[in-house]
């Protein structure tokens, strides 16, 4: 079982390895080159573009760039949809190849810091979840595999990654659409809702350690 896991690991990665060649994922941030490439290749071109923003995703390429791009190719509404359609497939083959394949790798080879994220991520999983999601600074493809690996469940795990994609996805969308639109008013729109959107999460987030604060008070108190 050790050898089969291990086996799929290296085709997975190989894959990976394989597309780093490609050429619309070299030039996933060039907007020009891209609506060159989707006006010489239509639907086909379109498909590809898709898959590459997957797998850029799953190698720890940053959610917003993809939203922007896409807003960009596809304007607001098919390009958020689009966006938040890559990043829960890009997650979940994250969380998949943690859950059945990297586990026990990761609990034998940093048995502290997963045993620290199990900790957080036990208790009401589908808020620290979302919590992470929602924080402008982090790393989805860490969280994505230490949720896998730590076996965290599907469905707190799906439903918080697509509310705290949202945010973000429509910011950068919205951001790529104006640009492609020189519309100043959807560029300021998209500016004044990154600004509270990470109020907001700032607020959340001090609440958090607020009540992990009075949590541990009240503990030690009994």
């Amino acid at each position: 079982m050790k050898w089969l896991k291990l086996i799929i690991l290296v085709i997975i990665a190989l894959l990976l390895v394989s597309q780093l060649d490609n050429p619309v994922l070299t030039h996933l941030t060039d907007k020009n080159w891209l609506v060159r490439y989707i006006n010489q290749n239509g639907l086909t071109g379109d498909i590809v573009i898709f898959i590459s923003s997957i797998v850029f995703l799953a190698i720890s390429g940053p959610k917003q760039m993809i939203a922007l791009m896409l807003g960009y190719l596809y304007h607001i509404c098919i390009g958020v949809g689009l966006a938040l359609s890559a990043c829960i497939i890009a997650a979940a083959l994250n969380y998949m190849v943690a859950r059945f394949l990297l586990g026990g790798i990761l609990f034998q080879r940093f048995p502290n810091r997963m045993a620290t994220f199990n900790t957080f991520a036990s208790r009401k999983p589908f808020f620290k979840i979302l919590l992470l999601r929602l924080f402008p600074i982090g790393n989805n493809v860490v969280t994505n595999v230490l949720s896998g690996s730590v076996r965290v469940p599907l469905v707190p795990f799906f439903t918080a990654s697509i509310l705290g994609y949202v945010p973000q996805t429509v910011i950068f969308a919205l951001m790529g659409a104006g640009i492609h639109s020189s519309s100043n008013n959807m560029i300021y729109l998209s500016i004044t809702l990154a600004v509270f959107s990470t109020i907001l999460t700032g607020f959340i987030y001090r609440d958090h350690i607020k009540s992990r604060v009075e949590q541990l008070n009240m503990e030690e108190a009994l």
